[in-house]
């Protein structure tokens, strides 16, 4: 086979892989570059003939940004993007609220909200699959998933995969272990495993245009939205050179003010009207536009998967094909992309026999329950943000931004579901924090490095595949601290690295700020090992809640692959507990 650019030869593809990827949107992208970067074998397979960039999701919040960091994917978005850093309220024309995208008390590189479009965000991982040597291919779809009966085959790859060309209809088959649908919110896959999809449509329209502009408005470099008695309520934002977004919410019932007969019927709604009601949001500050290089309509709605697995977890719902909402808070691809880091590391440790099987259920219990929040949130908002309510619509950004976010989504249990993934015999630092505990994100905090006296953060050299351990030791000094920490560090070396693999993270935090004492421990742990955390008042300490006074042993915490805490351990049995965690979910 011969590539269309040049005479280069591309290899086959393969007819038994690890992964098979349906749908090449941005999730299905960030899906197969991460499964590449786990060494899978992946394909990925599009129904479209031509990718179709444009409208989708352009909003990337401040922890799907750490995410993307972890796996090595962030920079060229960051090179292209516009940054927003607050949420601007208009009543009128007049500023009626602020405020940041990100809570001030949260600890990020990433405290804004960057806005890029599709097309550079699929480029830039569609660059990245090059590297691996995986090319997307157009224009196939899977016509049917059935269970594998050939022969030793079917205990390795336990899945068939019909595949048809649209094309030229040629049909192949492949050998897979999983599929992951990634095929929106009309998913085929979905509809094959027979997985309902619940919600409906509201009455509520909505038209947007990505355009070059000029205008006199002073909130131009914002995210805005305007709201006012006798307008439409518009969004507005910057996007990546130079382009703007403008999105006008139409009233309930808005397409019968516009003469249809049918009020689900948006197609009623074209450019013309978006640009007027654009125009008349912004009044009495001009707004010209100079060319649109992009219009559509939609009907604001929100539906869920009943389930985001099937045929024994070997077929995963991710992204739209699993959960959709309206773009009123810009949830859409980020809530997708937590999809894809929150299942490709439990799929990677499965197949490299670290994990148990059975962790693969927790795909649906983590990201299910996200999922029904996200869309729980974007029914209100949607509505107020339709209305002519400021100050309610801004009860709901505000009251919700530390999710919205992405830094205050948990997997902490509600009721009576159990996670194996998290340690509850312990369920907070010492019982003395609740804003620390087994689900939630892990801080990653302000440190300086013993070994160079350089600033860094705890997580910047951390492989995004491997689970980590952390010890808050205090200051080393204190008679009883070194040796704690020598007997943690004992047990990751001869236990921990065993089970969780060998390029397991170990980091020692302390805050003894005299470099020389640090040559009191043991000569198995190094400088390399060692944070010294003396920044902002300990920072890194009190990010996890070990306040020296009310908890002045040695605490150690489990941390997951895709940043979130896995157990925090504390007092004598520490090491007892943390081995009770990794029992429960290795081999």
């Amino acid at each position: 086979m011969l590539s269309p650019n040049n005479n280069t030869q591309i290899p086959s593809p393969s007819k038994k892989i690890d992964a098979l990827i349906v749908g090449a949107g941005p999730v299905g992208l960030l899906a197969a570059c991460l499964l590449s970067q786990a060494d899978m074998t992946v394909r990925i397979l599009d129904a479209e003939f031509e990718p179709n960039h444009w409208g989708r999701g352009d909003n990337m919040h401040g922890r799907t940004m750490e995410l993307l960091e972890r796996a090595g994917l962030e920079e060229e978005l960051l090179q292209s993007g516009a940054r927003v850093d607050n949420f601007n309220i208009y009543n009128n024309t007049k500023m009626f609220h602020s405020m940041p995208f990100v809570p001030d008390y949260i600890d990020s590189k990433y405290k804004y909200l960057l806005c890029v479009g599709q097309h550079i965000t699929e480029s830039s991982l569609q660059n990245h699959l090059a590297n691996h040597d995986v090319q997307v291919e157009r224009p196939w779809t899977v016509t049917s998933i059935q269970d594998n009966l050939l022969g030793e085959n079917k205990t390795t790859h336990p899945l068939i995969a019909n595949i048809s060309d649209l094309h030229d209809h040629t049909t192949d088959q492949i050998e897979v272990k999983y599929v992951l649908g990634c095929d929106g919110a009309h998913s085929d896959i979905r509809r094959q495993l027979g997985i309902v999809y619940d919600g409906d449509s509201a009455e509520i329209s909505g038209g947007v245009i990505d355009a070059l502009i000029r205008t006199n408005f002073p909130g131009k470099k914002d995210f805005c939205l305007l709201q006012g008695p006798s307008s439409k309520t518009l969004s507005f934002f910057p996007r990546e050179n130079g382009l703007v977004r403008l999105l006008v919410h139409f009233s309930e019932n808005e397409s019968n003010d516009l003469g249809s007969k049918d009020r689900h019927d948006r197609t009623n709604i074209q450019m013309e009207d978006i640009q007027r009601e654009a125009k008349r949001a912004l009044m009495p500050y001009r707004l010209e536009i100079l060319g649109a290089l992009y219009w559509s309509t939609y009907l604001v709605g929100q539906r869920q998967a009943t389930t985001m697995d099937g045929m024994n977890e070997r077929v995963f719902l991710l992204g739209d094909a699993a959960h959709c909402q309206s773009p009123a808070l810009g949830q859409g691809i980020n809530t997708g992309f937590g999809d894809a880091f929150n299942l490709i590391w439990k799929l990677s440790l499965v197949e490299r026999g670290v994990l148990d099987r059975n962790v693969l259920k927790t795909y649906t219990l983590e990201r299910h329950a996200v999922a029904k929040r996200v869309l729980d949130i974007d029914k209100v908002a949607a509505k107020e943000a339709a209305s002519h309510q400021s100050e309610k619509y801004a009860q709901v950004v505000q009251g919700n931004s530390l999710f919205t976010s992405g830094f205050g989504i948990d997997y902490i249990p509600q009721g009576e579901s159990i996670n194996p993934l998290l340690w509850q015999g312990q369920k907070t630092v010492a019982d003395h924090s609740t804003s620390v505990m087994a689900g939630a994100r892990a801080p990653n905090a302000k440190v300086i490095k013993a070994s160079t006296g350089k600033k860094a953060r705890l997580f910047d050299q951390i492989n995004w595949l491997t689970f980590s351990i952390l010890v808050l030791a205090h200051d080393l000094t204190v008679p009883g601290i070194l040796l704690q920490v020598e007997k943690v560090h004992a047990w990751f070396k001869d236990s921990a690295t065993v089970k969780l693999g060998s390029k397991t993270g170990f980091t020692i935090a302390t805050t003894t700020t005299n470099v020389d004492v640090l040559d009191l421990t043991a000569s198995t742990v190094t400088k390399d090992d060692i944070v010294i955390d003396k920044l902002n008042r300990a920072q890194c300490h009190r990010d996890y809640g070990c306040d020296s006074k009310q908890a002045p042993g040695t605490t150690l915490v489990i941390i997951r692959p895709d940043g979130y805490i896995g157990a925090i351990c504390h007092g004598d049995s520490m090491v007892t507990q943390a081995q009770e965690y990794i029992d429960q979910v290795c081999i």
